[in-house]
């Protein structure tokens, strides 16, 4: 859970993961689509890879693991369940 609210403490890595919640994309395409140089979306993927929300494949294209995401967003569910 740490590293899932550490990796999406920047609001650049949270505007990746709504790109790459609606289509799989390479970085050029990423780039295009934020406007985000190319160093600031690594640097921002780095977390997102290392927290396993995002896994790239060996041609380049850049995927949301909506397992894992769902994993970490149940957890805040179960909060408004309990009410």
């Amino acid at each position: 859970m740490a590293e899932f609210l550490e990796a999406l403490k920047a609001p650049q890595a949270r505007r990746i993961l709504e790109k790459l919640a609606v289509e799989e994309m390479t970085l050029g395409s990423l780039k295009n689509s934020t406007k985000f140089s190319e160093s600031s979306i690594q640097l921002h993927l780095q977390p997102l890879i290392k927290a396993k929300l995002v896994s790239k494949s060996k041609d380049g294209l850049l995927k949301l693991n909506w397992v894992k995401f769902n994993q970490n967003a149940d957890w805040f569910r179960s909060f408004s369940d309990s009410e």
